[in-house]
């Protein structure tokens, strides 16, 4: 499998650099949802009390919503691929991943500052606000499921290479990700203080600027007109 890098054209290597800042993105959310949910906006810690566990059960039915909303993007995926291309759909989700990113560092910012008062739970619309922004995030999530796969897939066809080696070569712009962030987030957080949101910081940068590498560097994929028959 490595020794085919050396086979890999321009456009290859642009996807896997474009994949490589999305899951950049995408790592501390999946490492840190639902302690986000319960330490920053239920303002619990996990020592087992009340507050954490009810905010990480919170996050789970959030991750929940994810899932129905990353369910009924991918049904829809090939219609806007089609219509948009790949690389634009690609692009847009991304920026829609950094706005949420950047919504969640918002929501942490208001928690931080309100006093929930004697019942310890934080207000319906900061709780309401967080499971939007789980659910939103299902629509790039789903994106990111398949539309890389399928760019780096077709173009690796043309090279005579079989769809297995393909799939390969992605998952090492995947995993080489996963263990940056998996090794960095903790030191990174405790260097600005506990909490999540300097990794949603990171994650945000990364996601806003795949979005951009995507939008203007992936070629849009016309889609094919049917043929007229005489």
């Amino acid at each position: 499998m490595f020794g085919t890098f050396k086979y890999l054209p321009g456009p290859v290597w642009l996807i896997l650099f474009v994949t490589s800042l999305t899951w950049i993105g995408w790592f501390p959310f999946i490492l840190f949802d639902t302690d986000w949910m319960g330490r920053e906006i239920y303002g619990g810690y996990p020592n087992g009390d009340h507050k954490y566990s009810d905010g990480v059960r919170m996050g789970a039915f959030g991750l929940m919503l994810n899932s129905v909303i990353l369910g009924i993007t991918s049904v829809l995926m090939e219609n806007l691929c089609r219509k948009w291309g790949s690389g634009f759909i690609w692009g847009i989700s991304n920026i829609i991943m950094f706005l949420c990113f950047l919504a969640m560092l918002v929501l942490s910012i208001l928690a931080s500052k309100m006093d929930y008062g004697s019942d310890d739970f934080p207000p319906n619309g900061l709780v309401i606000a967080a499971l939007v922004i789980f659910a939103i995030l299902g629509m790039p999530l789903a994106v990111t499921y398949s539309v890389p796969y399928a760019l780096v897939a077709s173009r690796i066809e043309s090279l005579g290479l079989v769809q297995g080696l393909s799939m390969g070569v992605l998952n090492v712009s995947i995993v080489l990700p996963q263990v940056v962030v998996s090794l960095g987030s903790g030191p990174w957080d405790q260097l600005f203080g506990e909490g999540n949101s300097p990794a949603f910081a990171v994650a945000a940068v990364a996601a806003f600027a795949s979005g951009l590498v995507a939008i203007l560097a992936i070629p849009r994929s016309r889609p094919e007109q049917p043929k007229i028959r005489q």
